[in-house]
């Protein structure tokens, strides 16, 4: 008798934390599906979290893009709205580390793609090197931002080819953007 009392208490335990660790698993997974992403949630999906209204809605999707949780604070939320809706927001991972948290050449490649990505050039078009801003320069096959901003800095070139005076530009980067400058 004492052996089938101890027999179905086993089981029952068992059940209950098999039910316990179903609970668990299941509220965690509820959670993190219901995290609201700062960065990219409408004004409509903010204002569904608790304590969020209309305006704060707005002073939010204003002070994007968000590294953390905590940067609400700079968006004008006070210390007490934070906190309240921490729980229920999480922050994307599409921003890329700071260029200071960075090793220096990570951090040039990092803002090298940030930039060429935002400005394109078109098919034939050419890019006057004494008049070209930063951004279109940087936009080149081979030139970065600390190029871009010597040979902004080498101004004004008679020829294509006095480019090559510009620290780090030889033969070689020349030939990949001959092509695509010109000095008119």
């Amino acid at each position: 008798m004492q052996e089938k009392s101890q027999s179905i208490l086993g089981r029952i335990t068992f059940l209950l934390m098999t039910l316990g660790m179903v609970l668990v698993l299941s509220g965690s997974m509820v959670l993190a599906q219901k995290l609201i992403d700062l960065n990219t949630a409408s004004d409509k999906e903010l204002e569904s979290i608790k304590g969020v209204g209309s305006a704060t809605a707005k002073k939010i999707i204003a002070g994007r893009p968000y590294k953390s949780v905590d940067e609400l604070s700079k968006a004008g939320l006070s210390a007490k709205q934070v906190g309240a809706i921490k729980p229920f927001v999480t922050v994307g991972s599409t921003e890329t580390k700071p260029a200071k948290e960075m090793k220096p050449e990570k951090a040039a490649k990092s803002a090298e793609k940030t930039t060429k990505s935002a400005v394109k050039l078109a098919p034939g078009q050419k890019v006057n090197i004494n008049t070209a801003t930063k951004e279109q320069l940087d936009a080149l096959p081979g030139i970065g931002p600390v190029k871009a901003q010597a040979i902004i800095n080498g101004r004004p070139y008679k020829k294509t080819e006095d480019i090559m005076k510009v620290k780090g530009i030889k033969q070689g980067e020349f030939n990949k953007i001959k092509d695509v400058i010109t000095v008119e």
